[in-house]
């Protein structure tokens, strides 16, 4: 149950960042791009909070909601399929159709890959990647720029490169790569100093 919370405040906190840098989100295009870990339930998380400011979100998830990893992950993409408010598209592909919607939106943010990412980056996470990094919108990636392997900072493939990088719990070793992570924000997710022991 605690890692429910823990997603909860993980996405919370992305979206504050956004909401306070960018004051009116009204009417905003953001596109979500999400893989099948816990950091796309992350950025499900994200989007529900941003749909509250009346932003025109499209979640794509890289997968079908039959690979998503977690049950937190799986709870809060249910979460999503009841809302009229946010539009949700399953990529098995990166169609012409995502890279306009990737190319129209204002804000993005990262969420296909978490800590766990090594080696050469398959489809359609590859050219997802990709898309995002042509993009001019603001992008935001949640704990860790996807492709970036946070121990050692090394890109082993390809990675986003973020405007700004909502890291969880405390900073991680190979996150201060000012050119590929942005700003980085530290952000408390309620893990306590017990669970580190």
């Amino acid at each position: 149950m605690l890692r429910v919370f823990m997603m909860e405040n993980a996405g919370g906190g992305v979206a504050d960042h956004i909401v306070n840098k960018f004051k009116k989100l009204n009417k905003t295009k953001v596109a979500v791009v999400a893989g099948t870990g816990n950091n796309g339930g992350d950025a499900f998380v994200v989007a529900r909070h941003l749909a509250y400011y009346g932003t025109k979100i499209t979640v794509i998830l890289l997968g079908s909601p039959n690979d998503l990893k977690s049950e937190e992950a799986r709870i809060n993409w249910s979460i999503l399929e009841k809302m009229n408010s946010i539009d949700l598209i399953l990529a098995r592909e990166v169609s012409q159709e995502i890279i306009k919607i990737i190319n129209d939106a204002k804000i993005i943010i990262d969420g296909i890959f978490g800590t766990g990412i090594r080696g050469r980056i398959g489809e359609p996470h590859s050219s997802a990647i990709d898309a995002i990094n042509r993009s001019k919108a603001y992008k935001v990636a949640v704990d860790v720029p996807s492709g970036l392997d946070p121990d050692t900072g090394e890109v082993h493939d390809k990675c986003v490169k973020a405007d700004a990088t909502v890291t969880f719990h405390r900073m991680k070793k190979g996150l201060p790569k000012k050119s590929v992570c942005g700003k980085i924000i530290v952000e408390p997710i309620g893990i306590p100093p017990d669970a580190e022991q």
